[in-house]
């Protein structure tokens, strides 16, 4: 049986895990200004109530666990602990406690990917960006799954949410809609899923609605234009001629009259041509 990857088991087996080179980081403290915002951060959004409120925590208890960073020439860059470390900040600390570890590129994205999942920081959209980002690195959806302890359909399943239509990624990155929304969305024929998003956002649907949404079927056919006989194309010409605007009419048993204006100003104008408007 092979053995699962540490970085399926979690943040705290990366933080104490030892190697035959060296014993375990020591927790250290460095001044915030040594260290720089992590090159991927799987999480976008960083509510300022909940930043504020960490601050204060922070303020009166201090920062209780360290962040992680890794050395990148004289400064040292975040790997987890972002929301700490820019609460602190809030907070008006100048140095806050951490664990330096030298990590490439795909491990210290890893490790960024499961410190939020555990933390249940990340969004939908989020979440599926960071399993796109760890493909990019080189890894397959298998190894993705290995790699965040998750399913593999629980990683295919998030990937699929970025081929939503941009209208419903902005949707549902904004919380206007939710994750179930959008799997109902890419249930739907791709010619279907603006009209879905439209539904779904218009007339508030909760998921259950939003999944039982079908469109009825649309004909190929196009409208047969039919030309009014040649009377009506004498009132046509002599209307335009009376309003100075072009006039159309359309259908024979039925149909309707269309005169062009371009302002409200030219429409007053017709309108008094006409005798609906009389100046006082």
């Amino acid at each position: 049986m092979s053995k699962k990857s540490s970085l399926g088991r979690g943040l705290d087996a990366l933080l104490t895990k030892k190697t035959t080179e060296a014993p375990a980081a020591q927790v250290q403290n460095l001044k915030l200004d040594r260290i720089t915002q992590a090159a991927y951060q799987p999480r976008q959004v960083f509510e300022p109530e909940a930043l504020a409120e960490l601050a204060q925590s922070i303020r009166e208890k201090g920062v209780l666990q360290p962040l992680l960073v890794r050395p990148r020439g004289d400064a040292f860059e975040i790997v987890a602990g972002e929301r700490r470390w820019r609460a602190s900040q809030l907070a008006g600390l100048t140095e806050i406690p951490v664990i330096i570890r030298d990590l490439g590129d795909r491990e210290a994205l890893e490790i960024a990917i499961i410190e939020n999942l555990q933390r249940e920081d990340l969004g939908a959209l989020e979440e599926a960006r960071a399993y796109q980002a760890l493909i990019d690195q080189g890894l397959n959806q298998e190894g993705v799954a290995q790699a965040v302890g998750k399913g593999r359909s629980t990683v295919t399943n998030a990937l699929r949410l970025l081929s939503l239509p941009d209208a419903a990624l902005r949707a549902l990155d904004a919380g206007d809609i939710s994750a179930g929304h959008a799997r109902a969305i890419l249930a739907q024929p791709e010619a279907d899923r603006a009209w879905a998003l439209e539904q779904i956002t218009s007339k508030h649907l909760n998921v259950r609605e939003a999944e039982s949404l079908k469109r009825e079927a649309r004909t190929a056919t196009t409208p047969v234009k039919v030309n009014p006989p040649r009377v009506y194309r004498q009132v046509e010409l002599d209307l335009s001629r009376r309003t100075g605007t072009k006039v159309r009419i359309t259908g024979e048993d039925k149909g309707r009259v269309e005169l062009n204006y371009a302002s409200r100003e030219e429409l007053d104008r017709i309108l008094e041509i006409l005798g609906y408007i009389t100046e006082n």
